[in-house]
């Protein structure tokens, strides 16, 4: 048990963590290293630790490698100091299935289908949606957990449990992308609902830094990979995909 910190500030720790793409490595309930965005890290080396300042609780932001510059850290991300800084009336607004389904026009019904399979839950004391993410046979793997009906800066509208895995949400599409010869890539979950109420195969891509390049095989055989490039930061997916040499000569970037 942490004595200098909250339930509520830890618990605003971790959904602050869910800002830095990639592997992360925990060290204790305040103290985390991630992948830096500046100098294409790929082991830890950016200390994301909380602490007190005088005033508050805030995340101290460290490259430990190459001493990148705090302010082109916060750049990288698309975040500002604030963000990092934790206000005591500063909550998660919450989200619900009938908000959600107002909010993106999706009936109701289709989002609680066996092929979508969402549910209202509760997330660290706010409402939230709990998503299901399937394999390949349609078996759960992991859920993810949507906590407002849509992002803000410096707040993800999904955010995920300690120590679950990065992987494609729609993996059950997979055989109907085959059959009609393309896939919908989209960034989150969201995109993809729209795209199955209406017939299109679609695979969500969980955060635009997230891109593996071994989730190529899983396009094998497909001949059109449609890319829904978005007009805030969906031009690093595009160029993540481009940069996977085994899709090269079939991408299509999609303007939303």
């Amino acid at each position: 048990m942490n004595n200098h910190f909250t339930a509520s500030e830890l618990a605003w720790y971790r959904d602050r963590l869910t800002l830095f793409p990639g592997d992360q490595k925990r060290k204790s309930d305040t103290d985390t290293d991630v992948l830096c965005p500046v100098h294409g890290d790929r082991n830890p080396s950016l200390g994301v630790d909380l602490r007190r300042n005088g005033i508050g609780p805030k995340i101290m932001v460290n490259c430990r490698s190459q001493g990148c510059d705090y302010e082109d850290v916060l750049d990288a991300l698309g975040i500002e100091s604030a963000d990092l800084a934790y206000q005591s009336n500063g909550k998660v607004n919450g989200c619900t299935l009938e908000m959600y389904a107002a909010a993106k026009r999706l009936p109701l019904e289709f989002l609680t289908s066996d092929e979508v399979g969402l549910q209202d839950c509760e997330w660290w004391g706010v409402e939230a949606i709990e998503i299901p993410y399937v394999d390949e046979e349609g078996e759960t793997v992991l859920f993810r957990y949507r906590v407002s009906p849509k992002s803000t800066k410096g707040h993800p509208a999904v955010v995920s449990r300690k120590g679950d895995p990065v992987m494609l949400y729609g993996l059950h599409w997979l055989e109907d992308a085959r059959e009609a010869g393309y896939v919908l890539i989209c960034e989150g979950e969201s995109d993809c609902h729209s795209a199955w109420y209406r017939g299109i195969p679609a695979l969500g891509v969980p955060g635009v830094g997230n891109w593996k390049k071994e989730w190529a095989r899983y396009l094998e055989g497909i001949a059109r990979i449609l890319v829904l490039v978005e007009p805030d930061a969906g031009e690093r997916l595009w160029d993540a995909l481009n940069d996977t040499k085994a899709l090269r000569g079939r991408l299509e970037k999609i303007d939303p």
